[in-house]
């Protein structure tokens, strides 16, 4: 089974022309917690029940907003669409840390791929590829 980590050292070291970034949540650990369950149990209904994927309505970001509750769910915007564009929604909405800065500056400082390319191999990657990242270090 491949690990986050893997996919990780993939996209940024094998595949050409992917930037990665990384965003720390401002998530609370119960709601984090609270997401990684809804996660376990959207996996396990999908490998019970599987469904087809479909780019447009039922892609990975759609996804992710359709397995919260409906009565919590974040509002409606077109950029769950276009996963390029989910880290400047998540910006606006004050769901990810900022450090003050502008969401240009912030997506600056998040790109992973330097570090990952660096220390591929590293058996520490995890914490290699954070401690360049804002709101990890």
């Amino acid at each position: 089974m491949m690990s986050v980590l893997s996919v990780i050292r993939v996209r940024t070291n094998y595949r050409h022309g992917e930037d990665i970034y990384l965003y720390r949540t401002t998530a609370t650990p119960e709601k984090a917690r609270e997401r990684f369950q809804e996660y376990l149990r959207a996996l396990n209904q999908i490998r019970d029940h599987p469904r087809w994927y479909n780019a447009i309505t039922t892609n990975c970001t759609t996804s992710i907003r359709d397995q919260h509750p409906s009565a919590e769910r974040a509002p409606w915007d077109w950029r769950i669409l276009l996963n390029g564009k989910g880290d400047e929604m998540m910006f606006e909405r004050h769901a990810i840390v900022t450090g003050g800065l502008p969401f240009a500056g912030l997506k600056a400082q998040s790109l992973i791929n330097p570090a990952a390319q660096a220390d591929g191999d590293a058996a520490d990657f995890s914490t290699r590829i954070r401690a360049v990242a804002l709101g990890f270090r």
